[in-house]
């Protein structure tokens, strides 16, 4: 089947219209490189049986979403033989249920149509997540898929992906270009097709246990009176004691903390403010406003200690 190209109305229209296909930014959790979204999430999320909500509005999504036009505007400073043009289609290959917004299309370059993913991002993450071994640049492989998906959908001759570094002094911006790689994108289109194979048997990916804690609190029921045996799972009961010895520790760290407070608390009585070589010192009064807590039943998990002290 051919792609489907959709003129994207607004943002609520989009988000139906890629709430059941695998999108090119979230490709990297199909192949488990994702930083945000986890396989398990995806596999929930996809199946259309709980309503999990978005991913907050944080300070990185929404650098992203304010300066996309500035990393546009870099791009074309360095790159004036091309033309530019905000993509305002959502485009879906329906027999696989892969889509992908482009960003950015770059016309005017003589190997025909390219596409443009735009990223933000600081020094300090650059430098981490950007560069291989030897220095050079090296996009992360959840974005170099995300880019090669848009590629694939649009059949552009080429992709461009283009960070703009957030730095006090400056404003670097790095541009990668890439040719269509077929035997990634045959890599995509199978791992997908594995993703709704997947769904349909009702096979779940393996949880991460920690960055799925918050999701499996979201998404597990609770049937009263029914109760499992973990006697026998070390890694269970290991697990639990290792919590045990680290949550003694928080205690007893937190603990020295109050201690250093009281001390700080001790010497400064009336005033407001410290002086203090390293550290900024106020001690203020702040005015709390009243307000009420609208009822709810989440689950909590309680684990207590039968020898006793913290747990």
């Amino acid at each position: 089947m051919p792609v489907k190209r959709t003129p994207i109305r607004d943002h609520k229209q989009w988000l139906a219209e890629r709430k059941f296909a695998i999108t090119g930014s979230v490709m990297g959790a199909v192949d488990g490189c994702h930083p945000y979204i986890t396989p398990l999430r995806l596999f929930i999320e996809k199946q259309g049986l709980v309503d999990l909500p978005d991913r907050v509005d944080d300070g990185v999504l929404r650098r992203g979403r304010i300066y996309e036009p500035a990393v546009a505007a870099a791009v074309a400073e360095q790159r004036p033989d091309w033309q530019l043009e905000k993509c305002r289609d959502y485009f879906c290959d329906e027999a696989t249920g892969i889509g992908a917004t482009p960003d950015f299309f770059i016309y005017g370059d003589p190997r025909g149509l390219g596409v443009l993913q735009t990223k933000t991002t600081i020094p300090s993450v650059y430098e981490r997540d950007w560069h291989n071994g030897n220095g050079e640049v090296a996009v992360p492989r959840y974005i170099e898929l995300q880019a090669a998906t848009e590629a694939m959908l649009v059949d552009a001759s080429f992709g461009v992906v283009a960070v703009l570094v957030f730095d006090p002094f400056d404003a670097p911006c790095t541009i990668v270009e890439f040719a269509r790689d077929h035997e990634l994108e045959q890599q995509i289109r199978d791992r997908v097709a594995q993703f709704w194979k997947d769904i349909e048997d009702g096979r779940e990916p393996d949880v991460n246990y920690g960055a799925d804690r918050d999701l499996l609190a979201e998404v597990r029921g609770a049937r009263e009176g029914l109760s499992v045996d973990l006697t026998f799972d070390n890694e269970v009961v290991d697990g639990l004691a290792e919590r045990a010895k680290l949550k003694a520790e928080i205690k007893e760290r937190e603990e020295r903390c109050k201690a250093v407070e009281g001390l700080l608390m001790s010497r400064m009585r009336d005033a407001v403010v410290a002086t203090v070589p390293g550290f900024s010192i106020a001690w203020r009064i702040s005015e709390r406003k009243g307000y009420t807590v609208a009822p709810s039943s989440p689950r909590v998990l309680t684990i207590r200690n039968k020898k006793g002290g913290a747990a």
